[in-house]
C-alpha cells in the first residue's frame, strides 16, 4: 500500500464520507420516488387548485364559528339587568343578617372579595377558541377544576380580610372565616349557573361578555359577605373601626 501524504489524509477522508453520502441519498430517493409520483390529496388539491373531498377523520371534528356579534334579543337584555340586581340585593340583605348594618362595609367586603377572586374566576368561564372533544375538553375541565378550589378560598380570604381589619374584628373570627369560605363556595356553583344561563340566552351573539362573567363574579362575592357576616356575629361592641 503506498504511503499516502499527511496532509492529503484528512481531503481522502472527506472524499469518502461525501461519496457515502451522496450514496445514502440516492438510494432514499429512489426508494422514494414511487411515493412522489403520487403526490398526496391535500398537495395536488393545492397545487392544482382542485377542491378535495373531506376525509373521514376530519369531518368528524366539529368546526368552531366564532359568535356573531349581533344586537341581543329584548329578553337577553332584561335577564342581564335583572341577575345583574341580585348581587346589589345581596349586599344589602349581608347588613341583615349579621351584627354589623353599614351597608357601606358589606359593600367593602363583597368588592374585597371580588378583587381577590378575579383572577382565578376567570378559569371558571373559560371557554377554548375551538372546542373539541379531545384535548380541548381536557383543557377546559382542567381550567374549571383549578377555578373551583382557587376562587372560594381567595374570595373569603378578601372579604373576610378587609371586614376583620377595617371594620372591626367580628365575634368569632374562625368561624367568620369558615362561613365566608361556604358562602363563597355556594356563590361560585350559583355563579356559573347564572353565566351559563346568559350565555344561552345570548346565542348567537358575543356582547357583554364581560358583563357576563362580573355577574358570576359579583355572586360569588356577595355568597362570601353572606357567610361572613352570618357565621361571625358582626363586630364586637369593644372592636374599632382601624
Amino acid at each position: 500500500m503506498p504511503n499516502v501524504p499527511s496532509h492529503r489524509r484528512p481531503i481522502t477522508a472527506c472524499t469518502l464520507l461525501l461519496g457515502c453520502l451522496l450514496s445514502a441519498v440516492s438510494h432514499a430517493a429512489d426508494a422514494d420516488a414511487p411515493l412522489r409520483d403520487t403526490p398526496p390529496s391535500e398537495a395536488r388539491a393545492r397545487y392544482l387548485d382542485t377542491p378535495d373531498a373531506p376525509s373521514p377523520e376530519r369531518a368528524a371534528v366539529p368546526t368552531y364559528i366564532e359568535p356573531e356579534d349581533i344586537p341581543l334579543p329584548k329578553g337577553a337584555w332584561v335577564a342581564h339587568g335583572g341577575l345583574a340586581l341580585l348581587p346589589a340585593a345581596g349586599v344589602w340583605g349581608a347588613s341583615r343578617v349579621g351584627g354589623d348594618t353599614r351597608v357601606g362595609a358589606t359593600a367593602a367586603e363583597t368588592a374585597a372579595g371580588m378583587l381577590l377572586g378575579a383572577i382565578p374566576s376567570r378559569l371558571l368561564f373559560f371557554r377554548p377558541a375551538a372546542p373539541s372533544p379531545g384535548r380541548w375538553m381536557e383543557l377546559e375541565t382542567v381550567a374549571f377544576g383549578g377555578g373551583f378550589l382557587l376562587t372560594p378560598p381567595l374570595t373569603a380570604l378578601g372579604t373576610w380580610g378587609l371586614g376583620e381589619l377595617a371594620f372591626g374584628e367580628s365575634h368569632h373570627p374562625g368561624r367568620a372565616y369558615l362561613g365566608a369560605l361556604g358562602g363563597a363556595v355556594l356563590g361560585t356553583l350559583l355563579g356559573v349557573i347564572v353565566h351559563e344561563a346568559l350565555v344561552k340566552l345570548s346565542k348567537p351573539s358575543a356582547r357583554l361578555k364581560s358583563s357576563r362573567q362580573l355577574v358570576g363574579l359579583g355572586f360569588i362575592g356577595v355568597g362570601a359577605t353572606l357567610g361572613y357576616q352570618w357565621a361571625g356575629g358582626g363586630p364586637r361592641p369593644d372592636g374599632h373601626t382601624r
